[in-house]
């Protein structure tokens, strides 16, 4: 038998030490996974195993305050987001706070550019006073670097409540121009100004309802169909109590009951 030498031993003893280390990495790796909820071993009340790929683990529960969801490129396409990052809007790739935009819960959509196409929001809270709970929720689609051009939602305060779709036509302008524009003004009120009539002031760069099917304040059923300058043109309505009406508007905004 040969006897090891000095360098020998010290390998030995590297490798052992190696060895313990990377036991104790495994040890805790699966006490990690076991307090994350994948080692449970109450079999009677625990889920299927779903199987894990090798980019990503399953958990029980997560708490976030946001989630990104992006390309393989790392392009922004969708944020789930709590009621801060709501009032926020990504505008060709980058994030910025959304003109008028109420703080709201929900899910964002991005499109190939990054700016925001539609998405989900929600909100309420029980009020104070007579002023009554409050309740907002709705679906919306955007038009090209513009607002809100199909929407499905509800509305409340108090006892009123509101349930609607409605159609829009927005204007060809760029909201993320607005933007652009309102910003570089500043705190100057005349510049603001000046940036809101080139923009929103131009009638016929106006915000057009055309389409608008409501359960209304009154609890009445409408369906209110609009021409191009966004003027009724025809109303079916069917209240909470008594007949239901066919109004016709002309365009002078006369109108002319049929039933």
């Amino acid at each position: 038998m040969t006897e090891r030498n000095d360098d020998q031993g010290d390998a030995l003893t590297v490798a052992r030490e190696a060895l313990r280390v990377a036991q104790e990495a495994v040890r805790q790796a699966e006490e990690a996974l076991r307090l994350a909820g994948a080692g449970s071993s109450d079999s009677s009340t625990a889920a299927p195993p779903v199987p894990e790929t090798p980019c990503a683990r399953v958990v029980e529960e997560l708490t976030v305050k946001r989630i990104n969801v992006v390309e393989d490129d790392g392009r922004l396409r969708m944020i789930i987001g709590n009621s801060t990052h709501g009032s926020t809007a990504p505008m060709r790739g980058e994030l910025r706070r959304h003109p008028g935009r109420y703080p709201c819960a929900g899910l964002l959509f991005v499109n190939d550019e990054g700016t925001e196409c539609g998405g989900l929001q929600f909100a309420g809270r029980s009020g104070e006073g007579d002023s009554g709970a409050s309740q907002t929720g709705y679906l919306s689609f955007d038009d090209f670097e513009q607002n809100e051009s199909f929407r499905l939602g509800l509305s409340q305060q108090g006892g009123v409540s509101q349930r609607f779709i409605e159609f829009v036509d927005q204007p060809s302008w760029s909201l993320v121009d607005f933007v652009d524009d309102y910003e570089a003004a500043g705190d100057d009120e005349a510049a603001r100004d000046r940036v809101s009539r080139q923009y929103v002031g131009d009638p016929r760069a106006a915000r057009r309802s055309r389409l608008l099917l409501t359960r209304d304040d009154a609890g009445a059923a409408r369906i209110v169909l609009r021409d191009g300058q966004g003027r009724d043109r025809l109303r079916l309505i069917a209240p909470a109590e008594g007949d239901p009406v066919v109004e016709v508007v002309d365009e002078h905004g006369r109108c002319r009951s049929l039933v």
